[in-house]
């Protein structure tokens, strides 16, 4: 999952509410994958398996542990490729006929970066983690503090020549409060950006600029945890100082799409299109490993099912690019080579962030975010049903969702509201039904977002949520999909 336009976001927030009260070194060159991009491999035979049950929690639980090997998935990397060919593989042996399709992208080459604090004559190292695709280089700057850096807060500053400190905050864990102040920072003369997203126990929760330039992002800018990030908030009103080393650039890379297909018996017209991202930024449990189970057991349930019981074809994708790429990954690619297909999709399902343990993060500021206090409760984190202004959707859903899945809350915001432009963001503003029942914890998009984290059960129960919503879309007509009563 990623991030939208914030003025939206707020909306979102409130929406919400109302349901619950290092220096580091990855050094990769070689990064560009194998295959021709517009030239799709054709997944080998697939194995005859005994029928299992798609839904059993220890087997799906097991898609998890197996994917989150593969790290870190970042598109057009090694991982990526293994990745790749792992879930071609899973869909194959469901009965599907399934393809990866190569296509050339806007890779960031990410060799290696350093950040230390300068202050009373010492060096520091910082952990760090660098926003994605944003500019490489070195340098020094004294350091301002901006607070959460809005417009107000770099206006009355002077930062031209400076490293701002931002107090970022992620609203339930996913909507950031600073997706314009890189850009706007930069524009303002600042020469460097350092922001913790609110992560608990100085964890770093890396993403991507929500307003992606690629390679006309202007200046290095560094994620940190809320305890380091503390410490140069400290430093900056002692006239302390940063410095930063970032070993990156743009390259023409190569990542990929799986797409599996499985026909219908034609009694109705259209296809139904079920989509995971699988890439990561570490392991990517939740998100987004658990998505992934999830399209493969969905796969595996209707491909034993009789043909009268899919009355229309389906199509299982999985997708790159979101979460190191944003946002030009997602299903940009796949709508672009077929714009003449869209009008035929009668629903979007988006599978993202289905399953994890239930926590809290108390935050706030100061001494709260250096503790990074975590409250683990036995109940399912919460959710939200996000979907297009179709009544039949929400009206559809709600049961299974009820029955399978508490503490949810529907939300008919796509595409004017929704932490995935580049998945059911995209198709939402094409007209297509679209539909994603997700959550984000404390731990995700960091490095504890880990398979022990994911419950096999209730990750059972929320794809059978799915199967039991996709048994009832499948029957209905696309006037009934659309319904706008």
């Amino acid at each position: 999952m990623n991030y939208q336009n914030h003025k939206l976001i707020k909306t979102a927030f409130l929406a919400f509410t109302i349901l619950v009260v290092t220096g580091c070194n990855f050094s990769n060159s070689n990064s560009s994958s194998s295959g021709t991009s517009g030239s799709p491999t054709i997944v080998g035979d697939s194995v005859t398996l005994p029928k299992t049950d798609p839904m059993d929690p220890s087997r799906l639980h097991n898609w998890v542990k197996e994917l989150t090997n593969f790290q870190p998935r970042w598109a057009g990397y090694p991982e990526e490729l293994k990745a790749t060919k792992w879930l071609a593989q899973r869909l194959s042996n469901a009965g599907l006929k399934t393809k990866i399709e190569p296509y050339k992208f806007r890779q960031w080459d990410l060799s290696s970066w350093e950040v230390n604090l300068i202050d009373s004559g010492q060096s520091e190292p910082i952990k760090s983690f660098p926003i994605w695709s944003s500019r490489g280089g070195a340098g020094s700057a004294e350091l301002v503090d901006v607070g959460f850096g809005t417009e107000l807060e770099l206006l009355t500053k002077n930062i031209s020549g400076k490293a701002v400190v931002v107090s970022g905050r992620a609203l339930l864990n996913v909507f950031a409060t600073y997706p314009e102040t890189y850009h706007r920072a930069a524009e303002l003369g600042a020469v460097a950006m350092f922001v913790t997203s609110d992560a608990p126990d100085n964890l770093i929760r890396p993403t991507s600029s929500g307003q992606n330039l690629l390679d006309d992002n202007p200046i290095p800018a560094f994620q940190l945890g809320a305890q380091d990030l503390a410490k140069l908030r400290e430093s900056s009103r002692r006239g302390g100082t940063v410095s930063w080393k970032l070993d990156a650039k743009h390259i023409d890379g190569t990542t990929h799409d799986v797409v599996a297909h499985l026909p219908g018996s034609g009694q109705l017209k259209g296809t139904i299109l079920i989509c995971a991202h699988y890439d990561a930024w570490f392991s990517g449990a939740l998100d987004n490993a658990t998505g992934v189970s999830g399209l493969i057991g969905l796969a595996e349930y209707f491909a034993q099912l009789p043909l009268e019981k899919r009355p229309r074809d389906m199509i299982f994708l999985g997708v790159t690019g979101h979460d190191a790429g944003y946002p030009h990954g997602g299903v940009n690619n796949w709508v672009t080579k077929n714009k003449e297909s869209i009008g035929d999709i009668e629903l979007f399902m988006n599978l993202d962030h289905l399953a994890a343990h239930g926590t809290e993060h108390v935050t706030g500021t100061g001494i709260i975010d250096m503790l990074g206090i975590v409250l683990e409760r036995p109940l399912d984190e919460e959710r939200a049903l996000f979907t297009t202004k179709h009544p039949a959707l929400i009206r559809t859903f709600m049961p299974f969702v009820l029955k399978y899945t508490p503490l949810t809350l529907p939300l008919p915001t796509v595409p004017e509201i929704t932490a995935n432009g580049d998945l059911e963001g995209i198709m939402g503003k094409l007209g297509v039904p679209s539909v994603n029942l997700t959550m984000a914890t404390p731990h995700y998009h960091t490095e504890e977002d880990t398979a022990d984290r994911i419950p096999a059960k209730q990750l059972s129960r929320s794809v059978m949520a799915h199967r039991d919503f996709l048994n009832k879309i499948l029957f209905m007509s696309r006037e009934q999909i659309r319904s706008p009563i």
